[in-house]
């Protein structure tokens, strides 16, 4: 991270604080587990270890506005870092599934997180005033899904400038806003609800999988080189590190997803929890990397205009 010759410009600037800031909210989220995890720290002289089953078990505690916060926050730096190659496409992809993880909760009905009572007695269940959260959150979520893909492809036909990664975003968004919408309010489909997307079960489970899932993507295409002409290009240690980084982060996909199908044979270890703090540790490890490597580029290639 060499110091720049020249003042930055504003779009240096913005890209180096958003990708730093990806960094900042993965630490945001795990210190704030952490916390959770330390009863006494809401009960003076009372110290207990107890971990929460999974990160996404802060939805049920105090630390639901850092939880819920950190992923809104997260979705819209990725927005930000939209651009018109094969990764930002894919950043963008994430963006949408992102809230979604916030908004849907973990079931707590197996294992319950602490000072909750686990509700009902089924493999999987959310109190009911979770359930009318997710609702509402899904709501907003479809309307402003909507609105923004209307909003962008008025801006693309009024500037008169094609965006065919973006025309594929939309229709993933939309499609996504359609499909959970319809999961929960539809009454023929909505009885389950949040545990009825068949036929993976968890509605929360599966667009955590599809979010960590489609990053993983990224770190591959950068190992490869620079993704657009004048981008600043990885140094051999740089990519190798991107390669590591998507291989290790497949291999705890995979371990987390035996962790939550499995679960019973992990008995009292919280492989969920361990999963996930895996994988957002290597998200941001990728950040970390991606802010040193184009620390200088003075106009980000993923925004340049195209060339007519």
């Amino acid at each position: 991270m060499a110091a720049s010759p020249a003042p930055p410009t504003t779009g240096q600037k913005t890209h180096r604080y958003l990708r730093l800031s990806l960094v900042l909210v993965v630490a945001a989220l795990l210190i704030a587990v952490s916390l959770q995890s330390v009863v006494a720290i809401w009960h003076p002289f009372q110290f207990g270890w107890h971990p929460l089953p999974s990160i996404s078990h802060a939805f049920y505690t105090p630390m639901r506005d850092v939880f819920a916060g950190s992923l809104i926050a997260v979705s819209v730096a990725l927005l930000a870092l939209s651009g018109r190659n094969r990764a930002t496409t894919l950043l963008d992809v994430c963006a949408v599934f992102a809230p979604l993880i916030a908004i849907v909760p973990t079931g707590i009905g197996y294992s319950g997180a602490p000072g909750q009572t686990p509700c009902g007695g089924s493999a999987d269940c959310i109190p009911a005033e979770a359930l009318e959260s997710a609702k509402a959150g899904i709501a907003v979520y479809a309307i402003v899904v909507v609105v923004t893909v209307i909003v962008m492809a008025v801006v693309r036909a009024r500037t008169r400038t094609p965006n065919g990664s973006a025309v594929l975003v939309s229709v993933i968004a939309a499609a996504t806003a359609s499909v959970v919408w319809a999961l929960a309010f539809v009454p023929s489909v909505n009885e389950l609800f949040p545990f009825n997307f068949w036929p993976v079960h968890s509605i929360h489970f599966v667009v955590t999988l599809v979010f960590f899932g489609v990053f993983t993507a990224v770190p591959l295409l950068y190992a490869g080189g620079p993704l657009e002409p004048g981008e600043t290009p990885p140094t051999p240690r740089q990519r190798s590190i991107y390669r590591w980084i998507a291989g290790l982060l497949i291999v705890d996909l995979l371990f987390l997803a035996a962790a939550v199908l499995f679960r019973q044979v992990f008995g009292e270890t919280p492989a969920v929890l361990i999963g996930e703090v895996v994988a957002l540790l290597l998200f941001a490890w990728f950040w970390l990397m991606q802010t040193i490597q184009r620390w200088n580029d003075a106009n980000p290639p993923s925004i340049v205009a195209p060339r007519r």
